[in-house]
């Protein structure tokens, strides 16, 4: 599993890390949450040799040669789960992936100090039900650079 952080309004694109991918004429599919064990679940994309067979908006594309989903104008609702599937000739052969995107309200840096934490108003993250298997964290840092006293 992979992490992907974006902002508000830009393009954001998710790799899709297996070694089907780069066998040619393989489907692939992109959905959203933990995938199916037969199917791609709440399918947004699904590409084929031929092209692309399904799209749910004319926001999501699919990387021909790299399989990756790029998501663009990215929105807040846009944060959380996806998988791609490629779906591999013969029984129980297909490769999944997860990546968890994590969608920013704007792209200003959070300044952390010591002792201090990321409230969960900070990012624009759903949260994950208990047992899910799923789990991250995030650290943002802001180098502040200071002047020197007068007279230095």
């Amino acid at each position: 599993m992979e992490t992907v952080v974006g902002h508000v309004g830009r393009k954001v694109m998710l790799p899709c890390r297996t070694g089907a991918v780069k066998q040619g004429g393989v489907e692939v599919c992109w959905g959203r949450g933990k995938p199916s064990l037969f199917t791609c679940h709440n399918a947004v994309i699904n590409s084929a040799a031929a092209g692309i067979t399904y799209r749910k908006s004319h926001r999501y594309s699919v990387s021909a040669s790299s399989s990756s989903l790029s998501i663009f104008h990215s929105r807040p609702s846009d944060s959380g789960f996806y998988h791609c599937r490629v779906q591999v000739p013969g029984l129980f052969n297909d490769q999944t992936f997860t990546v968890h995107l994590i969608i920013l309200s704007s792209p200003r840096s959070v300044a952390v100090t010591e002792n201090s934490e990321l409230s969960d108003g900070d990012l624009n993250a759903p949260h994950t039900a208990a047992g899910t298997g799923f789990s991250f964290s995030l650290h943002v840092f802001t180098l502040i650079e200071e002047s020197p006293p007068a007279g230095h």
